[in-house]
């Protein structure tokens, strides 16, 4: 599940997929772009302020999968899984004033940066009321979990089971959407992460198409928002002030990247607009 994440920053996704047919049933989702005002609307961004942040990053010349773990009280840690699927974490210190984020790590023979890190953001994007995504001259950081909901989800990890839609007469699709995974190193839960899996079977395939998305959620009351598109949405935001260069990078699903809805049923229940909810609700199992 790791490898992922890093082909939103680094790589070119391509996808190729059936679309929804509208029948009529329902209410048409929210417009994505009305849907990102009420986001923002939601929750207002305060830059400058210390931040409780988990962030996958893809550095100059490293081809390992980094994580930086922010904490409120200025300090992170920098986890990383070698080659040999050995996981390491040590430990760092961070500032965000003027506009700006300052990470250290000191340096030694068996640390990461022998040298020391000291690095400075050069461009900061905030969505959903936090740092979304930000690079320095050596890397490029995109959010993958957060601790600013409220409330805990009715599991540590929680996986819903959504109903079957029928995409076209010869098509169906499934999906599975998960509140807090562990696809990271050390497997611990990523606080406001979500992950999306969507199987679309066609009739005379063998085998269903298969994508699969991680991103962050927010939470009020018990409606919640959720993007899948932080990577897309940097790398547009960011154009030219971008470390590297990173491609054409796109969103993971071919629908819908950004979704909204409810929970219900003290948390037994995930109602989301864009997968048709007259058909019911994804159920926790």
């Amino acid at each position: 599940m790791k490898s992922y994440f890093k082909y939103y920053i680094v790589a070119l996704l391509l996808f190729s997929a059936c679309s929804k047919d509208d029948d009529g049933a329902g209410l048409a989702p929210p417009n994505e772009d009305a849907l990102r005002q009420t986001i923002e609307n939601a929750f207002p961004f305060t830059a400058n302020q210390n931040f409780e942040a988990l962030y996958l990053c893809a550095r100059q010349g490293s081809n390992l999968e980094w994580y930086f773990n922010f904490h409120n009280d200025g300090s992170l840690e920098v986890l990383f899984t070698t080659d040999t699927n050995d996981d390491f974490v040590f430990q760092g210190s961070y500032t965000y004033v003027n506009n700006q984020i300052t990470i250290q790590m000191p340096g030694g023979f068996n640390a990461p940066f022998p040298n020391g890190l000291n690095e400075t953001s050069r461009v900061i994007m905030p969505q959903f009321g936090l740092v979304a995504a930000f690079a320095t001259d050596q890397m490029i950081a995109v959010c993958v979990g957060h601790g600013l909901n409220n409330q805990p989800p009715p599991r540590v990890t929680a996986n819903y089971g959504c109903p079957t839609i029928n995409v076209q007469a010869v098509s169906s699709e499934e999906n599975a959407i998960e509140l807090v995974h562990r696809a990271v190193p050390t497997e611990f839960p990523v606080l406001g992460s979500i992950f999306r899996q969507q199987d679309i079977a066609i009739q005379g395939s063998d085998d269903p198409i298969i994508r699969r998305g991680y991103g962050i959620y927010r939470q009020s009351g018990n409606t919640f928002y959720a993007t899948f598109s932080i990577a897309r949405d940097f790398a547009t935001f960011a154009q030219g002030q971008l470390p590297f260069n990173v491609g054409n990078v796109t969103a993971p699903f071919d629908d819908f990247n950004i979704l909204s809805g409810s929970l219900s049923a003290n948390g037994q229940e995930l109602i989301v607009d864009q997968l048709s909810p007259q058909d019911g609700p994804c159920v926790l199992r």
